[in-house]
């Protein structure tokens, strides 16, 4: 067995990774098929007038979907990459709080529309979390020479 079979063999938490890569996905997919093909109605409800920065939004998270579905049909899910999905996560998050902050000053969101993005960060937060936790029992650890 070469040394690249042995670190896939050992990573510790592989298979709830991926349960939570997937849970990700998903969720993140549906919210951003939702964005993009109801984005005139969600701009309304939340107050979020800019339909087509909704649209955009939910071109992006496709596509951080796509990536996030190609990691999970790796035999090994490298770290490194769940790190990467991890930052993302809490940049939403960050901006997610931004957002919020914000309001009134571009424009104006009705509760529903905050409570949305509340609720919508808290889930992605959890994803972080999950995901850094994972990247931080598995990291490659520097050996002194």
């Amino acid at each position: 067995m070469n040394q690249n079979q042995h670190v896939e063999k050992s990573m510790n938490g592989d298979k709830f990774i991926r349960y939570v890569l997937l849970a990700n996905g998903f969720s993140t997919g549906l919210v951003g098929l939702i964005l993009i093909f109801f984005s005139h109605f969600l701009a309304t409800l939340t107050g979020l007038d800019r339909s087509s920065m909704l649209v955009e939004t939910g071109i992006f998270l496709v596509i951080f979907v796509a990536f996030v579905f190609w990691t999970v049909r790796m035999p090994f899910i490298p770290p490194m990459y769940v790190l990467i999905f991890s930052v993302v996560d809490f940049l939403w998050v960050i901006g997610s709080i931004f957002l919020i902050a914000k309001d009134g000053i571009w424009f104006k969101m009705t509760y529903f529309g905050i409570w949305a993005v509340v609720l919508i960060a808290l889930v992605v937060g959890v994803f972080a979390i999950f995901e850094f936790y994972y990247w931080w029992i598995n990291k490659p650890q520097k050996r002194s020479h």
